[in-house]
């Protein structure tokens, strides 16, 4: 993240409704926002935390990531302040600790509201498999919970790692190091994803394929689009429609959807034509929840939100409306 002011991003769809990703340590509360205030409810749908914040993210770890007067701060499952509405940009607490912003440079805290790094970076991503990569005048490099530098590169960009391995990019190209920071895979894709359950999409000229730890191309390259996999499967797009392959390239589920999303929780949200409504598909692109959606969000922790004829709702994996709203006034 750019240690620089920025809004944290709000879906209006006649109503106002927050669309904060839910990670993980989910406390059982989701988000929702009404007249343009967020609070949360729970899985009831009994709001338990009422619409008071400017905006607000899913629970992680514990605490929440809430805006008020244009400030971000921090509150717990009861709606109580516990890191005061101080910075002027943050994200969710990983690892023990959040990214946050103070004039213009970004630092790290812990759940105490603590200074465990000082600000001192002008980008850094939040830590995983316990490193950040930051970035300090032109150099990138990444670092521990005590602020100890573990290594460079020169590199134009440095991600998160996943699976121990981390994407980095040089001359337009993309390659991977490991946990030590070798570069284990050189820079000479045009584009390439996390590792996710053992692979990583990698783009070499037009087509993607996807590669293990060792380089070898496990999927051969030819899609022209397609996703990391998620829960055993990967979105691939054939000849302008979405399907499903598992993790030896075998179709699973053949390309007939003008949009799909990746599979979480078990299902997908998938459109069929351009001009019909979303859905949710099982694994084996059976219809769980008929398609009836103008919106559709991923399900997280077994709830989705879904937008229907002006109305918001969040939805269980049967289908069922568990909260609903619609602003009259728009």
């Amino acid at each position: 993240m750019t240690c620089k002011r920025a809004g944290l991003v709000l879906l209006s769809l006649s109503i106002v409704i927050l669309l904060g990703s839910c990670s993980k340590g989910n406390s059982g509360l989701f988000p929702v926002t009404l007249k343009g205030r967020t609070g949360f409810i729970n899985r009831k749908g009994d709001v338990v935390i009422e619409p008071r914040y400017e905006t607000a993210l899913s629970f992680s770890e514990g605490l929440a990531l809430a805006v008020e007067e244009g400030k971000g701060g921090f509150i717990n499952s009861k709606g109580e302040t516990v890191i005061p509405f101080i910075y002027d940009n943050a994200s969710s607490f990983s690892e023990g600790l959040a990214m946050v912003v103070q004039d213009g440079k970004c630092g790290y805290i812990n759940q105490k509201n603590e200074i465990v790094i000082p600000f001192v970076y002008d980008r850094a991503g939040d830590f995983n498999e316990n490193a950040a990569s930051v970035v300090s005048g032109d150099e990138h490099f990444y670092i521990n919970k005590k602020n100890e530098k573990l290594f460079g590169g020169d590199w134009l960009s440095a991600t998160s790692f996943s699976e121990g391995m981390a994407r980095i990019s040089r001359e337009g190209k993309i390659g991977f190091i490991n946990s030590k920071g070798v570069e284990v895979i050189a820079p000479k894709y045009e584009f390439a994803g996390d590792f996710s359950e053992g692979l990583a999409l990698a783009v070499s000229g037009d087509k993607g394929g996807y590669i293990n730890k060792d380089e070898e191309f496990v999927i051969e390259p030819q899609y022209l689009y397609s996703k990391d996999f998620s829960e055993g499967l990967a979105l691939i797009v054939s000849e302008g429609l979405g399907g499903f392959i598992d993790k030896k390239g075998e179709l699973v589920i053949e390309p007939k959807y003008s949009f799909a999303g990746d599979f979480s929780d078990g299902l997908a949200r998938v459109r069929l034509g351009k001009d019909d409504k979303l859905g949710f598909i099982n694994k084996e692109g059976e219809w769980v929840i008929e398609a009836h959606y103008d919106y559709a969000d991923d399900f997280h922790f077994g709830m989705a939100l879904v937008i229907e004829d002006g109305y918001a709702r969040y939805i269980n994996r049967k289908g069922e409306t568990i909260w609903s709203y619609k602003d009259e006034e728009n």
